[in-house]
């Protein structure tokens, strides 16, 4: 799969949910990509030759010669197959895990990232400062053993995808190709549960910005021991990573200046300068939601801006790799 159309599985639910704030109208529901449409773009290539050929081999077509064109393989070989199928058949099955065993499952908290806090220092998250990586992170949240990196900034997005309608938008992106119903009664079924999670997490702003705001400190606590691995060993450390990860999971009054004074205590206390792991105290979520005839998405978002860098690689080379 290519970074890009991981990067849209990523952005699913930042994109998608948003599209009722313009109407359906805005762009006419035979203009909106079917389920089916959206499944068959999150789907690599490779994948789709492997499935087009595991059904047989053609009559009169030999294995040598059908490993040699790629519109009609017969029979799967190691030969057949580019060597990086395999990957690539892994990042889809951990992205398909994610979305349906972790990001719709409300029954899980919204962040468990105090238990493998002294892995953060073998975080490969934001190995390079500026970029982060969509393919890391869909493999870790696949993971019993989660990075923590990864983990606490997680939060918003189980709770987009946990809005009313949002589990049934993933299942029958999931399903489309299992249906391949591209019938108009499917498609307004389709947008019509993207409609009820739009609407719903339209009405939560505030929730978001909350979420966001608290995964901000936890997430930054988490580089501080990246940087000094030895705070995991510390029970004040701990202590004040599970106080962080209650908060997030339980709802009520937060106060985000109290809390940026609390980090930057920690901080000072163990010795870490804030811009060296890019803690801005000052820092405030402000959730936008934008929709243009090209384009929906939520914006200033300390989450989006992670993978910025990315998703601006993938504009410019459509075919880079991940």
């Amino acid at each position: 799969m290519n970074w890009k159309n991981l990067l849209k599985v990523l952005s699913i639910s930042l994109a998608l949910v948003v599209v009722m704030l313009g109407g359906l109208a805005f762009w006419g529901l035979s203009k909106l990509p079917s389920a089916f449409e959206i499944k068959q773009s999150l789907t690599p290539p490779a994948l789709k030759k492997a499935d087009a050929g595991a059904h047989g081999k053609p009559e009169g077509t030999t294995e040598a010669s059908a490993a040699n064109k790629d519109e009609s393989p017969a029979v799967i070989s190691d030969e057949a197959v580019p060597s990086e199928a395999p990957a690539k058949s892994n990042v889809t099955a951990n992205t398909t895990k994610v979305l349906l065993e972790d990001f719709t499952d409300t029954r899980k908290p919204l962040v468990e990232g105090c238990r493998n806090l002294a892995q953060a220092s073998e975080s490969h998250f934001m190995r390079d400062p500026e970029s982060a990586s969509a393919k890391y992170f869909f493999e870790s949240l696949a993971q019993e053993q989660k990075d923590p990196l990864v983990e606490t900034a997680a939060p918003i997005l189980r709770y987009i995808f946990r809005a009313p309608g949002m589990q049934s938008v993933v299942e029958m992106v999931m399903k489309a190709e299992e249906t391949k119903d591209l019938g108009m009664l499917k498609k307004a079924e389709f947008y019509y549960e993207i409609y009820r999670a739009g609407d719903f997490l339209k009405g939560h702003k505030d929730d978001m910005d909350v979420i966001l705001q608290k995964t901000y400190n936890m997430h930054h606590l988490a580089k501080a021991v990246a940087q000094k691995p030895e705070l995991a060993k510390d029970a004040a450390t701990l202590g004040f990573c599970e106080q962080m990860e209650k908060n997030v999971n339980d709802s009520g009054t937060y106060n985000a200046d109290q809390a940026a004074s609390e980090m930057m205590k920690f901080l000072s206390d163990s010795g870490i300068d804030p811009k060296s792991i890019d803690y801005d105290p000052n820092y405030r979520s402000k959730v936008k939601l934008n929709l243009s005839n090209s384009q929906v998405s939520i914006n200033d978002t300390w989450v989006v801006k992670l993978f910025a860098r990315d998703i601006e690689k993938a504009h410019k080379d459509p075919a880079a790799k991940n």
